[in-house]
C-alpha cells in the first residue's frame, strides 16, 4: 500500500510540475519514467524528491536509448517471466558480466529501467517493472557494486521494445535495460 501511495505521489508532483512549465507543450509523445529508488531503502520519501526533475530525467533516457551499452557480445538487458521479478540463470550470467565491466570502472554508476508488457493496469506494471529493476539491483549490490552508484527508474509498459500483441513481443518488453549514462 505504501509503494502504491509513493508512485501516485511521484505522479501528482509530476503533473504539478508539467502543469507550472512555460509554454505549454504538448508531451503526449513523451514517456515519463518515475524516479522509485535512487540509492538504498524501499522507496523515496517526500525529501528524496528535491532537485530530481522528472522532466528530465526523461529527456536522458530518450537519449540514451539511441546508445548500445552492450560490452562484448553480451547485451545489458535481463529478461523476465510473466507476472516475474525473480532472476533466472540467463538473466544472472549477465548481471555477472556487467559485475566484472562495473568492477574494472570503479567511477561509472548504472541505471536500471524496469520494463512490462502490455498486459496489467498502469499502476501494477509500474510497481513490477520497480520489483524487476530492484532485483537486478540487489543482485548487483550482494556482487559488491555499491548502492549509491545505481539508480532505479520503473518504465512500466510505457516504453516496449517490441509493439507486437503476442507472447513473442510480450517476452520482450518483460525486461531490465541497464544503462551508463556518462
Amino acid at each position: 500500500m505504501r509503494q502504491v501511495m509513493r508512485i501516485a505521489l511521484v505522479s501528482s508532483l509530476s503533473v504539478l510540475l508539467a502543469a507550472c512549465s512555460d509554454p505549454p507543450v504538448d508531451d503526449s509523445n513523451v514517456n515519463k519514467p518515475v524516479v522509485v529508488d535512487s540509492t538504498v531503502g524501499n522507496g523515496m520519501s517526500s525529501s528524496d524528491l528535491k532537485g530530481i526533475d522528472l522532466n528530465t530525467l526523461g529527456a536522458m533516457a530518450a537519449m540514451e536509448d539511441e546508445k548500445n551499452y552492450a560490452v562484448g557480445d553480451v547485451q545489458p538487458t535481463i529478461y523476465f517471466g510473466f507476472d516475474q521479478y525473480s532472476i533466472d540463470g540467463k538473466g544472472q550470467a549477465v548481471i555477472n558480466h556487467y559485475v566484472r565491466y562495473l568492477q574494472s570502472k570503479p567511477t561509472l554508476n548504472i541505471v536500471l529501467e524496469g520494463h512490462c508488457d502490455e498486459r496489467g493496469s498502469s499502476e501494477y506494471n509500474m510497481a513490477l517493472g520497480e520489483r524487476r529493476a530492484k532485483a537486478v539491483r540487489d543482485a548487483l549490490t550482494v556482487a559488491g557494486i555499491p548502492s549509491s552508484r545505481i539508480r532505479v527508474v520503473s518504465f512500466g509498459e510505457e516504453k516496449p521494445a517490441a509493439e507486437g500483441h503476442d507472447e513473442a513481443s510480450w517476452a520482450l518488453n518483460r525486461r531490465v535495460e541497464m544503462k551508463f549514462p556518462q
